[in-house]
């Protein structure tokens, strides 16, 4: 079952309460059923940031991330909802959105995630950004295209009695590091060996039991998932049959890659041959 608007489904976009300068210019929006974060038609990096954001994000939460609640919403011609700085506005069509959470994003200390209610996640988080090749939140050695880290893409939701929860989001630059439309049918991406996501202060909290059940959970991944997850994108996002097809096949034969070659690259000699 898709993750997208099973818990969270809004119908109406009442204002706008908060415009963002981010690479998708995320509009903070009061809907019919609460705040919510919206990215739309229109944004600077495209609509393939929309849908690498919607695919990521249901990668994760079949993978047993915890995730922003997110669905699909419906912008009309007459919502008026401008993006950052850019001088136009969201254009109608469908648009991604995500439900507002009690959290904060990572200051680089040590507070959040020595306080994790799962500490396991981040062993877990650091094989999901390597399977779907996500740069935005630490960037892997010898990509084409310089990426800063980027601690505001870790999310840590407040559990109550000083405990957070880690939240796996923000996923419109995965899968390729130019244009996806056009790199899709690059075979080279299935085997692309680098790490990502592995930032230095991770190193403590890689568990090696956790990393050997990820890798088996990925294993399990099928290419039925996969369609299900790509057929879900919106043609208007300028989703073809072919790019649909290309792309499960790289989720799919990339999950094999990932589940067979991780462990080697995460932990230890003497952790792999306990």
């Amino acid at each position: 079952m898709l993750k997208c608007g099973s818990s969270w489904r809004p119908t109406e976009l009442r204002r706008v309460i908060e415009t963002f300068p981010s690479s998708t210019r995320v509009l903070q929006v009061m809907t019919d059923v609460g705040v919510g974060f919206l990215k739309g038609i229109g944004n600077p990096q495209g609509t393939q940031a929309l849908a690498c954001e919607l695919v990521g994000t249901e990668l994760a939460a079949w993978f047993g991330l915890d995730t922003v609640e997110f669905s699909l919403i419906n912008v009309k011609d007459d919502d008026v909802l401008p993006l950052h700085n850019v001088g136009r506005t969201v254009q109608a069509g469908p648009a991604f959105i995500c439900k507002l959470i009690d959290g904060d994003t990572w200051d680089g200390g040590d507070v959040y995630l020595s306080r994790l209610q799962s500490p396991s996640v981040v062993t877990k988080l650091i094989i999901f950004d390597t399977w779907i090749m996500n740069p935005d939140r630490y960037p892997p050695r010898g990509s084409l295209i310089p990426t800063p880290e980027n601690r505001d893409n870790i999310l840590f939701e407040h559990r109550g009695g000083g405990r957070f929860k880690l939240i796996a989001f923000d996923h419109t630059h995965c899968f390729a590091e130019g244009d996806i439309w056009e790199e899709l049918g690059n075979n080279d991406l299935i085997s692309d060996d680098r790490v990502f996501g592995f930032f230095p202060e991770f190193a403590p909290y890689i568990e090696r039991e956790c990393a050997i059940e990820a890798a088996r959970k990925l294993r399990g991944f099928n290419r039925e998932t996969a369609v299900e997850i790509v057929n879900s994108v919106p043609r208007e996002w300028g989703i073809t049959g072919q790019i649909s097809n290309q792309w499960a096949d790289l989720i799919y034969l990339r999950s094999r890659f990932v589940a067979d070659t991780i462990l080697g690259k995460i932990l230890s000699q003497g952790e792999l041959d306990v």
